[in-house]
């Protein structure tokens, strides 16, 4: 989470007394002071869900706290890992100059010849009549 608790107290102190302000002139003295506890509780607890957000959005991890309530030094190492990506590829520069030279040590007799796959939409007749015929087994059923 980011912060500490302080911050659900100001903030809920703050409300406490904003909805007491506004509200001590137009109701009675015990319905303001309710409604200023529950505007209290509201905002205390929706700064910590806020916080909880910020804090998971952000990614930042809770820092130790000593016995009097001060952080202490991170002991984490200085480097962090698992927080940066390698994006460097390996070198493939020989592979690709050994298959540049192949080409042209190639002979030339030989003419390139674009790949000639069989037609996938065509269907031979003997396998257009099972087809049919497994059509109609399954319709009947």
């Amino acid at each position: 989470m980011i912060g500490s608790y302080r911050w659900n107290l100001v903030l809920g102190t703050l409300g406490f007394a904003l909805t007491f302000i506004l509200s001590i002139e137009y109701n009675f003295f015990w319905r303001t002071l309710m409604s200023s506890v529950y505007s209290f509780l509201i905002i205390f607890v929706a700064a910590f869900a806020l916080r909880w957000i910020l804090g998971t959005l952000i990614g930042l991890k809770p820092q130790p706290v000593s016995d009097s309530g001060q952080p202490m030094e991170s002991q984490l190492p200085d480097e962090p890992v698992g927080q940066t990506v390698d994006t460097a590829t390996p070198d493939d520069q020989d592979q690709l100059n050994e298959m540049l030279k192949e080409q042209l040590n190639r002979s030339d007799s030989e003419p390139f010849v674009p790949l000639q796959p069989k037609k996938l939409a065509t269907v031979q007749e003997t396998e257009a009549q099972e087809l049919a015929q497994a059509v109609r087994h399954l319709t009947e059923k």
